[in-house]
């Protein structure tokens, strides 16, 4: 029985619908349904009972939900209690970030926004971007920051621009070290990952698209299950990755990186029913320094 589990079945729960759970956790309904089987199969039971498009709970399910959301109360109290015995004052924000991102970037950004906020205290880790989304939702992050294309919605996180970086393409140099323009890369597949999560790859080759076809041309992709091995399949020649100037790969020497003309935004990404006060003082603090009319 894992987390990811457990938040699938409470998101069927939730919605009574596996199309509207994937939805709501940002990942794929085949997903759903195989992570609900391998919980059924572990406790022996139906949780749920299909019937045409309809979905009950079982008897079964409303004792794992009533247990879990005792849990969760449980859960809380622990929280509050740890921190009326705490000496320190304040709570630390806890930030998240993409794995591939240059660390420079991210401090010198945090350490604008929290200029005016010397008492706050925040701590910083890095995954991929399906896992940043899962500890969002969770409430292992307060706030995570992220390159990526968010519209606010009751179902999702909201977001907050705050600020915008270059774009390009990244390819071996030793393997094409005639390139001078997207044009050329063309033929070479488009490596791209984190497609576990359909909505999220289907998202990012999107942009990838409206940026090479400034250039007239549509990229052909191929899914990668590593961030690590997509590098080292660019670095022998066989795929090109779009990047950001944010991106810490773009200063090896390995490779090239070649800027496109589009630019990409620095969202701060949150749910606001959940957000601590503490992490409110930092969503107000980028409000202050980069105003955004009618964005969350």
């Amino acid at each position: 029985m894992t987390r990811t589990q457990l938040n699938c079945f409470s998101a069927v729960l939730r919605t009574l619908s596996f199309t509207k759970a994937s939805n709501l956790l940002y990942t794929s309904q085949p997903a759903i349904s195989k992570n609900i089987s391998k919980l059924e199969e572990e406790l022996g039971c139906r949780l749920f009972e299909r019937s045409g498009s309809s979905l009950t709970v079982t008897e079964a399910g409303w004792l794992l939900n009533d247990f879990l959301e005792l849990s969760e109360r449980e859960f809380q109290k622990t929280i509050e209690e740890i921190r009326r015995v705490s000496s320190n004052s304040g709570r630390t924000v806890k930030i998240g970030c993409p794995e591939t991102w240059n660390p420079h970037f991210l401090y010198t950004l945090l350490k604008e926004l929290t200029a005016e906020l010397p008492e706050l205290r925040y701590s910083v880790e890095s995954y991929r971007l399906s896992e940043l989304l899962a500890r969002l939702g969770s409430g292992t992050f307060d706030i995570i920051v992220t390159h990526e294309f968010y519209a606010s919605s009751p179902l999702g996180p909201a977001c907050y621009p705050v600020g915008e970086t270059g774009c390009g393409l990244l390819y071996s140099v030793e393997q094409h070290p005639d390139v001078t323009s997207p044009e050329q890369l063309k033929d070479i597949p488009f490596l791209v990952y984190d497609d576990d999560i359909s909505k999220l790859s289907k998202r990012f080759s999107g942009v990838i698209r409206d940026c090479c076809g400034d250039y007239g041309f549509r990229p052909r992709f191929r899914s990668m299950s590593q961030a690590t091995t997509a590098l080292f399949d660019t670095a022998n020649g066989k795929g090109v990755m779009f990047f950001s100037d944010w991106d810490f790969a773009i200063s090896n020497p390995v490779y090239g990186y070649l800027p496109l003309k589009r630019r990409l935004p620095v969202n701060l990404v949150y749910y606001p029913e959940k957000i601590s006060a503490e992490a409110k003082q930092l969503l107000e603090a980028a409000r202050a320094r980069h105003p955004a009319a009618g964005r969350k």
